[in-house]
């Protein structure tokens, strides 16, 4: 698939389960616009980078890596799985588990889990790498794990949630749903407040599910399905839910993103912008790049935009990042490239070249003015910004 494929390709093939070029859903259709011009009051610099081997180019499955402390934990398509020195990406263990991996990667202080295209969950030893267990689900999971306290959730492409154990990969219990006929190829990861998962499904519904027993605590209908066939009727929840203070940001494909308050349980507000991409924030500013490849800015409190940065429509921008520390936003495009955003105001304030082929995913490292960065050719790179 070519960087100028339109929105109906791009979408279709991974819905269908074609087409090796599936990852790059990012990339809308339409005329591809030219990189803006930005007059540059903020840089960006190059802390590091690591090329972990095989890129995306053939891989419908986007790993996203995983900080822990001091270290990143990462995995490439081939089947290696890295961890990292966070400050200097130095490879301080590697692992090939010679099978190509689909979901991942999960990690909190002792371990870290990969899935397999076979949907076998891989549990490594944070330390050095080595197998703590390994455990089939016997379905194709599709979303990074989440850990609980006990539990590691798991979400599978047939619409199941799976709840295993922590300590040796044992399944304790399964929630089933049933699945559209045509969805997006992909899954929100679950978020979990107050040992209660929160998962957004491809119907459009929202349910709290207790992490503990699997239990459906409740279950609500955000988005309704229009259109006359199936392409038009897609309200996938394919983007992770986002807890902004007592409110919990839900978006959904071809629909709308709505603010729900995590007090009342009734939603606050709704606005007309659909994506797939993972939502961000700086302060009251909700951060936001829509389908068409803009970049919106909206009041968390009315849901109300107050801008737009429209000139990268077409370009396969990322899901934004929130720098607190500097109140910018940074995006990435189809060409490697990198755009800050001032927050206050919506303009592009810095630019700057990545390298490694499209911009497939954004990190934060907990550090407010650091990131990392993914691109199509598996590489990782930390970036600082500053004046």
């Amino acid at each position: 698939m070519t960087v100028r494929c339109v929105l109906l390709a791009a979408i279709m093939l991974p819905l269908l389960g074609c087409g090796k070029s599936a990852i790059h859903f990012m990339r809308e259709g339409g005329p591809v616009a030219q990189a803006p011009k930005v007059e540059q009051t903020v840089t960006l610099r190059k802390v590091w980078r690591r090329d972990l081997g095989q890129g995306y180019q053939n891989s419908n499955f986007l790993l996203t890596p995983a900080f822990q402390g001091d270290r990143l934990y990462a995995a490439e398509p081939g089947g290696r799985v890295y961890a990292l020195d966070a400050q200097s990406g130095d490879i301080l263990w590697k692992r090939d588990l010679d099978e190509t991996l689909a979901a991942g990667v999960g990690a909190d202080a002792r371990q870290v889990l990969a899935v397999t295209r076979a949907g076998e969950v891989f549990s490594l030893d944070a330390e050095n790498g080595e197998t703590r267990w390994r455990q089939k689900m016997g379905t194709e999971i599709l979303a990074r794990p989440v850990f609980a306290e006990k539990q590691v959730l798991l979400r599978s492409g047939d619409g199941q949630v799976i709840g295993a154990d922590l300590d040796s990969g044992r399944i304790l219990w399964r929630v089933r749903r049933s699945v559209p006929a045509l969805t997006v190829r992909g899954l929100s990861a679950p978020l979990i407040i107050d040992s209660v998962a929160l998962i957004g499904f491809a119907s459009g519904r929202l349910s709290g599910i207790d992490v503990e027993s699997g239990a459906e605590l409740w279950s609500a209908r955000i988005f309704r399905a229009r259109g006359s066939n199936e392409v038009n009727r897609l309200v996938d929840i394919d983007s992770d839910p986002y807890q902004m203070g007592d409110r919990l940001i839900i978006a959904g494909f071809q629909a709308q993103i709505s603010a729900l308050s995590l007090k009342t349980q009734r939603i606050e507000w709704d606005s007309d912008h659909s994506t797939l991409r993972p939502l961000s924030s700086v302060g009251n500013t909700l951060l936001v790049t829509t389908d068409d490849g803009s970049v919106s800015g909206l009041d968390i409190r009315t849901g109300s935009q107050m801008w737009e940065v429209d000139v990268l429509r077409g370009r396969g921008v990322s899901g934004p990042l929130g720098l607190g520390k500097n109140d910018l936003a940074v995006v990435g495009d189809y060409k490697g490239l990198l755009y800050l955003i001032d927050v206050a105001s919506g303009q592009l304030v810095g630019r700057q070249k990545g390298g490694g082929g499209a911009v497939l995913g954004i990190y934060g490292s907990g550090d407010q003015d650091q990131f990392i960065t993914l691109s199509e050719n598996g590489a990782l790179t930390a970036w600082s910004a500053g004046e």
